[in-house]
């Protein structure tokens, strides 16, 4: 894999753990499930949008694609729980830094190992350019979600 695309990946995810995050960071356990349910539509509506499915292309994406979202939503949980000493790193030794900054490339690994095996199966379902637009749109998304918190963080600095 080239470093570029690795890149890309890390930053994708980064900016859905980000969005994702920001859409939990506000209100209590009802608010936080209300507001993953708009993101999820909001996510659904927008790609739905971007790879125009057809309602045979759409029927056989959408299980797929929300399998490999949720294994890739309990990967981020899981990594994000092994990261819980990084607000300590005066404090830990160099061996638990060297398992820390391990298990950071390993994380790595595991995604994209799950980007790639969900890849095949995209393939599988939708012509090769709606997988490239999926891609996209997916980006697409994260770059909106990113700039609708920019802008409501700006909004209340304001006030």
């Amino acid at each position: 894999m080239k470093p570029n695309s690795l890149k890309k990946i890390i930053l994708l995810n980064l900016l859905l753990l980000f969005a994702a995050t920001t859409v939990f960071t506000q209100g209590g356990p009802r608010q936080m499930q209300e507001r993953y349910r708009q993101f999820e539509s909001q996510r659904i509506a927008f790609i739905t949008r971007e790879l125009s499915l057809t309602p045979d292309e759409a029927q056989a994406f959408w299980p797929v694609y929300n399998e490999y979202n949720d294994k890739r939503n309990k990967l981020m949980i899981q990594h994000r729980s092994q990261r819980t000493d990084e607000n300590n790193l005066d404090r830990l030794s160099e061996e638990k830094l060297h398992e820390l900054a391990d298990a950071d490339i390993t994380n790595m690994e595991e995604m994209i190992a799950l980007r790639r095996q969900y890849h095949e199966k995209f393939k599988q379902i939708l012509p090769i350019k709606k997988v490239v637009q999926l891609y996209a749109a997916e980006r697409g998304f994260n770059r909106h979600l990113f700039n609708e918190n920019r802008q409501g963080r700006m909004g209340r600095g304001r006030n």
